[in-house]
C-alpha cells in the first residue's frame, strides 16, 4: 500500500523512514547530517578551487548562489540536492567515487583535494566540497515537476524513488518489476524502476 508522507513533498522530500534502521545508503547519511547545517542559511560567498568540479554548471556558479537561501538537503539515488528559496532551482551536488560534502569552520585549513567552498551569510561553518578524484560535481539546476506534486532537478528526474523516500509505493514498484523479463538483480539495479 502507498505510504502518505508526513510533511509536504515539495521541494524537500526525502527520507522518511525511522532513524533506526541499522544500515543507510552512505548518501543519505550525508544527507541528514548536511541538513541540519544548511538548511535556512544564505550563501554569502563560493570559492571554486578546481574548475572540473562544476564542469556540469552552465555559468558562474558564485553568480547563482551567492544571495540565495537553502531550503533543506533532500536526494534520490547519489545525488543530493539543495533548493534554493525562490529560484525554482536547487544545487545539485554528486559525490562521485571520492567525494565528500564537509561543514568545517571558516579559520579550518584548506584540505588536500577541497574543490569548492560555500560560505554563509551567518557567518557560520562553510560547505566545502572536497574530492579527492575529483570525479564528482557541483551545479544549480532547474527543478522540474515529480510524480508526487514535488519537484526535483530536471538532471535527476529520471531516476525512480527508492524505498527510504516517503512517496515511494511498493505496489508500483512490485507490478514493474513483475512487468520486466529480467534477473531481480538487474531490475534491482535499474535506478529507473
Amino acid at each position: 500500500s502507498r505510504r502518505q508522507p508526513s510533511r509536504p513533498t515539495w521541494p524537500c522530500s526525502s527520507a522518511g523512514k525511522p532513524a533506526d534502521m541499522p544500515e543507510l545508503p552512505e548518501v543519505e547519511v550525508v544527507r541528514r547530517g548536511l541538513d541540519r547545517w544548511v538548511s535556512g542559511r544564505t550563501v554569502s560567498g563560493v570559492d571554486v578551487m578546481h574548475g572540473r568540479a562544476v564542469r556540469r554548471h552552465d555559468g558562474d556558479l558564485a553568480d547563482d548562489l551567492i544571495g540565495a537561501s537553502v531550503r533543506c538537503v533532500t536526494r534520490r539515488g547519489k545525488y543530493l540536492w539543495m533548493p534554493l528559496e525562490g529560484t525554482g532551482a536547487a544545487l545539485v551536488a554528486h559525490l562521485g567515487m571520492s567525494g565528500q560534502l564537509l561543514m568545517q569552520p571558516q579559520e579550518a585549513p584548506d584540505e588536500a583535494h577541497l574543490r569548492v567552498r560555500l560560505r554563509f551569510a551567518d557567518g557560520g561553518p562553510q560547505l566545502r566540497f572536497v574530492d579527492q578524484r575529483t570525479f564528482g560535481a557541483l551545479m544549480v539546476a532547474p527543478l522540474t515537476g515529480d510524480d508526487a506534486g514535488g519537484h526535483v532537478p530536471d538532471i535527476v528526474s529520471h531516476i525512480a524513488r527508492d524505498p527510504l523516500d516517503p512517496d515511494f509505493d511498493e505496489t508500483a514498484f512490485e507490478v514493474r518489476v513483475r512487468a520486466r523479463d529480467t534477473e531481480i538483480k538487474r531490475a534491482l539495479l535499474d535506478q529507473s524502476l
